[in-house]
């Protein structure tokens, strides 16, 4: 089985205009989405279904019954008129005991080579909206780099007219996001996530979880409370502006 399992860590760092900076481990999860399947006969994983852990449709992509794989590959035939078998692969948080939040999840297609030739970003944000970030990747390389504007509101603390530059490294053993938030050439906030790979099995689903018991619970905390030490600290947040339907924006 290609997809795997991702203990690791997301860490934030606020540059300006005061320096904050945390930090927490995660356990996220490498999906091939064609596997799900296989992925299913794992006692502790389930698809579409209550375990301790599970990877739920409704959570990605359109957000239905469907496979958000056929969201992606649409999209791709969609904007870029390109209609090649892609294998998809969606990093993401897997839900433990039904809760989860995914405050980003990325989705890298492959070729027939295991070239990435697309990048798509998921973010949501606590009011359980999301946009999606679509690239394609122009330079084979294993280290993409992608320079987005930033489309949706995803803090009160971070207004609307800003900037990202996202770096993925992803290699065998290793996956590594950094995000940079950017004000013309203030750099704002630095976020991101580093993870290793480990096999995805019911051993290792045990061991993951004894070592960061209900980690999805507490995630979901500690970005509360780091929030009310960010407002003591800024003493001003932007208000969300209305959004009544999951977008999408295209890059490439």
């Amino acid at each position: 089985m290609k997809s795997s399992l991702q203990p690791g860590s997301v860490f934030h760092k606020r540059i300006y205009p005061y320096n904050h900076q945390f930090k927490y481990k995660t356990v996220s999860a490498l999906i091939n989405l064609d596997e799900l399947d296989i992925i299913n006969k794992l006692f502790l994983f389930s698809v579409n279904s209550f375990n301790l852990f599970s990877f739920f449709f409704k959570d990605h992509g359109e957000r239905n019954d469907n496979n958000p794989k056929y969201f992606i590959l649409k999209n791709i035939t969609k904007k870029f008129n390109d209609r090649k078998k892609y294998t998809i692969y969606l990093y993401c948080t897997p839900s433990f005991f039904g809760y989860v939040f995914n405050p980003i999840s990325i989705y890298l297609c492959k070729d027939k080579k295991n070239k990435i030739r697309y990048v798509c970003y998921e973010v949501k944000n606590t009011h359980h909206e999301q946009h999606c970030y679509l690239i394609k990747i122009k330079k084979n390389s294993e280290k993409i780099y992608s320079k987005l504007q930033k489309k949706f509101y995803v803090s009160p603390f971070l207004q609307m007219n800003l900037k990202y530059k996202f770096y993925l490294f992803n290699k065998k053993n290793i996956f590594l996001l950094n995000i940079d938030v950017y004000k013309k050439n203030q750099i704002i906030l630095k976020t991101g996530i580093s993870s290793k790979t480990v096999a995805l099995n019911n051993m290792t689903l045990i061991y993951y979880f004894i070592k960061n018991l209900f980690f999805a619970q507490k995630v979901i905390i500690l970005i509360h409370y780091q929030a009310i030490k960010i407002f003591i600290k800024q003493k001003t947040f932007f208000s969300k502006p209305q959004k009544n339907n999951d977008t999408v924006s295209f890059y490439g």
